[in-house]
């Protein structure tokens, strides 16, 4: 197994990470975005002549290509990522994560329709146990004072806006991918992403009149420092892992890695706010690194007995 097979897990980790700092910040979602964007932006842009595959990459993508980046940019990035936002402002980053699971299946319908992947019955019982482990570790209620108590709004808002950033993102990963197999490597199609997301939410927040406020939301003591260290760990590293996972492994797969967030996020919430974890939500911990085990062991001898066991149970006379 290579390590871009499991770089999705390594971006989980460090989207938990992020989430958990960005949700204990006194600023708007919107000007929480544009300030990470800015940051991951900036770093990005700087690794390309050290990283990057050079100039000859953007010279013979096709402009189709740049009009995909453009619009998954925006919508993954600008529009999804200021959902989750304020999605985690109003649910706390635990109960906000739990709507990231619905982002594998939008992924599998994604990955299906635009790129063709099928998944085996053995990868849809391994995201089924990953996702079960999820859903049991966040729902402990030992765990549950994890909100801010900064930017509250109503329960209701918050999951609506989680779902709509999980479907969002999932757009938004769907279509880099797209990109990545026909011209761009993973660092160009980061840097890219987010340089428009930020130049977006430059111009909206100019229309609109925000920017002054939204600058001296970002620019009070103590915000600068923690903005940039959440960003350089959950927006430069990890949408650069993301999208390196998802250009490695099927788009289902790789966003089912990615969901392990909770998990992670979970372990920073014990440490950090000393609370304990329940024992149901170490079992669900346990299914859920089961469940990724089980989905990246390819052509392995107990994923091989195991498909041949779910082909008995489906079809009982097949030899």
């Amino acid at each position: 197994m290579q390590w871009q097979e499991v770089a999705g897990l390594a971006a989980a980790v460090c989207w938990a990470s992020g989430s958990f700092i960005y949700s204990r910040l006194d600023a708007s979602a919107a000007a929480l975005n544009l300030g990470k964007n800015a940051v991951a932006g900036v770093l990005l842009c700087l690794s390309l002549p050290f990283f990057g595959s050079g100039m000859l990459v953007w010279q013979q993508a096709p402009w189709t290509d740049i009009s995909l980046l453009v619009l998954s940019g925006v919508v993954g990035i600008q529009i999804g990522d200021s959902a989750y936002f304020r999605s985690i402002q109003i649910l706390g980053p635990r109960k906000a994560l739990v709507l990231t699971t619905l982002t594998p299946p939008f992924s599998a319908i994604f990955g299906w329709f635009l790129l063709a992947e099928a998944l085996q019955l053995v990868h849809l019982l391994a995201m089924a146990l990953t996702l079960a482990g999820i859903s049991m570790v966040i729902r402990d209620r030992t765990l549950a004072s994890d909100r801010s108590g900064l930017h509250e709004g109503r329960i209701r808002d918050g999951i609506w806006l989680g779902i709509f950033a999980a479907f969002c993102q999932s757009t938004g990963i769907a279509i880099s991918k797209v990109v990545m197999i026909s011209s761009l490597p993973p660092l160009e199609v980061s840097a890219a992403r987010i340089s428009v997301a930020m130049i977006g939410g430059g111009l909206v927040a100019l229309l609109a009149g925000s920017l002054p406020e939204w600058k001296q939301q970002l620019l009070k003591k103590g915000v600068p420092g923690r903005i940039f260290v959440a960003s350089f760990i959950g927006t430069y590293i990890g949408i650069w892992l993301s999208h390196v996972s998802a250009k490695a492994v099927g788009l289902a797969i790789a966003t089912t890695q990615m969901s392990m967030t909770p998990v992670f996020m979970v372990l920073l919430v014990a440490i950090f706010l000393r609370k304990k974890i329940s024992v149901p939500a170490m079992f669900g911990m346990l299914l859920a690194i089961l469940g990724v085990a089980l989905l990246m062991q390819q052509g392995s001898f107990v994923q091989l007995a195991l498909e041949a066991l779910i082909r008995k149970w489906v079809s009982p006379h097949a030899p």
